[in-house]
């Protein structure tokens, strides 16, 4: 994940181009796009600490290849995750079918490839289609969507900050009508959620 502000914004221009020219439906508009976070997932699924995190189900074969990243620290608390620099999204949920924990399950099979995009017609995880394998393949390259949910199971956008460290980073959260929550570390948080906050208000 980049910690830099100014290498953050350029991600994030290229992020929102590519997205645009090669993912979107016609007419379709962006709200929030994540860059690709490589680092492992967390979660705390029903009061289980899961670090990393690895999906329960079966998902379609991705073609990335296992990272040899440092594992997380076995003994942080689940609500200072933020403090190990090793994860990049966290997911909390009472049961493991909750709609955060079906989109970090994609964000962690896919080794830090994939990532969350929010428009106003739906709530999605993509990958970029050479890191796919199998019908995810979309047929025109681009990017495959893996998992995505209408944008009416997203109650909540928010940036709060999380963990002891000083200062405390920034994440996005995303809420859903589950109870369930997606975190996601972003160096620009809360301008990514104000500016789909303005997005989605210029939209009514």
């Amino acid at each position: 994940m980049e910690e830099n502000p100014r290498a953050a914004t350029q991600v994030d221009e290229l992020v929102e181009t590519e997205l645009a020219r090669l993912w979107l439906r016609r007419g379709e508009r962006l709200l929030l796009a994540c860059p690709p976070i490589r680092a492992h997932v967390g979660a705390r699924i029903g009061g289980r600490r899961l670090v990393p995190h690895r999906p329960a189900r079966e998902l379609p074969s991705a073609r990335a290849t296992p990272p040899r990243w440092p594992l997380p620290v076995a003994e942080l608390p689940a609500e200072d995750w933020t403090d190990d620099p090793t994860l990049g999204h966290w997911a909390e949920a009472d049961h493991e079918d909750r709609d955060a924990v079906r989109l970090a399950d994609h964000l962690a099979a896919s080794h830090g490839e994939a990532r969350v995009v929010v428009t106003d017609r739906r709530v999605a995880v993509v990958c970029p289609a050479e890191h796919l394998a199998g019908s995810d393949v979309p047929p025109d390259g681009g990017f495959g969507t893996v998992e995505q949910l209408s944008p009416q199971r997203l109650t909540s956008l928010d940036a709060p900050f999380l963990g002891r460290s000083v200062p405390p980073r920034r994440v996005i959260a995303f809420g859903f009508a589950d109870g369930s929550t997606l975190f996601a570390c972003d160096v620009h948080a809360a301008m990514k959620v104000r500016r789909a906050q303005d997005r989605a208000h210029r939209q009514r």
